[in-house]
């Protein structure tokens, strides 16, 4: 006679701790954004590097995974933007071997980065780092950042090729 399987107990999450449910400590906050403001001055004199634009890819795309609302209100359009002038920027230095973002690509840049510390000094940590780990996925699984672009075609193309409004 088979034997009944016993019915599964659902898996229990572990709770979060306090500080993974409150903001990151202000000071640490205040060194990550530094770090990316300070690759943006560098990019925008001229004088940047693989290393700097790299950063604020990061940036942006950590921005972009770590609060699923800002997809929603308008950002995408920002988070686009900056992703395609970062872009430029690279091609532009492995073309030339100058590594300059120009004045009017700075400002999508900077609107990212007022999102990125509005993110620092609000988001629960938890969801930071949720964002952190979902970025390292997908940099393991493509061996390169993702691409926002086509990300926005393939979700239009589940949708029925429907822009969503909101």
């Amino acid at each position: 006679m088979a034997k009944k399987a016993k019915p599964s107990k659902p898996m229990r999450r572990t709770p979060l701790s306090r500080e993974q449910l409150l903001p990151i400590a202000p000071a640490k906050a205040r060194a990550l954004s530094l770090r990316s403001h300070l690759a943006l001055a560098a990019l925008r004199q001229g004088q940047g590097n693989a290393d700097l634009a790299s950063e604020l890819l990061k940036t942006l795309y950590l921005t972009f995974l770590a609060n699923e609302a800002e997809r929603r209100n308008g950002l995408f359009e920002t988070f686009l933007a900056a992703e395609l002038a970062l872009k430029a920027c690279i091609h532009h230095a492995v073309m030339v071997d100058e590594w300059r973002l120009d004045a009017s690509h700075c400002e999508v840049i900077e609107a990212v980065l007022r999102a990125y510390d509005a993110q620092l000094a609000s988001l629960p940590v938890h969801k930071i780092e949720a964002a952190k780990l979902r970025l390292g996925r997908m940099l393991d699984k493509k061996g390169s950042f993702p691409d926002l672009a086509a990300t926005q075609q393939s979700a239009l193309g589940r949708s029925g090729g429907e822009a969503q409004t909101t």
